[in-house]
């Protein structure tokens, strides 16, 4: 897990965890998208700092219990990240973040767009067509 730093407020920064989990093989990252439910992955460039102001903005996010957070270092697994991009069918860049529900891409955004407000959009997005789909039943 990652350590970070979180300033919501301004205020106070509070030391905190976010879930992210670190597969090492597309293997385990294919084991992680069999899964059912929602999972974002994140892929961020150490050497770029349009990534590290993605990742600040992504800080303030507040996962949630159901939520799968895949982190993806596009510069120490290239190859992972390039063969993700290829099983997901979504050109690589990054900073990228993908969501997937079921393992099927929902969505997918770069740079300035990676942000807590992209994420809630798309939670929001979601929300309203499962609501939709039972109310079609």
């Amino acid at each position: 897990m990652l350590r970070l730093q979180r300033n919501r407020d301004n205020s106070s920064a509070k030391s905190t965890e976010f879930p992210f989990l670190h597969p090492q093989s597309l293997e385990k990252v294919a084991g992680i998208l069999r899964l059912k439910g929602t999972a974002f992955i994140y892929k961020h460039s150490s050497r770029c700092s349009a990534s590290l102001f993605a990742m600040k903005r992504l800080f303030a996010v507040d996962p949630r219990e159901y939520e799968r957070w895949i982190y993806i270092d596009v510069v120490a697994q290239r190859s992972l990240s390039l063969a993700v991009a290829e099983e997901l069918n979504v050109w690589h860049e990054s900073p990228q973040l993908i969501m997937l529900v079921d393992g099927k891409v929902m969505a997918h955004c770069s740079h300035d767009r990676v942000s807590e407000t992209t994420v809630e959009e798309w939670r929001k997005e979601l929300k309203n067509q499962r609501t939709k789909n039972v109310q079609v039943r």
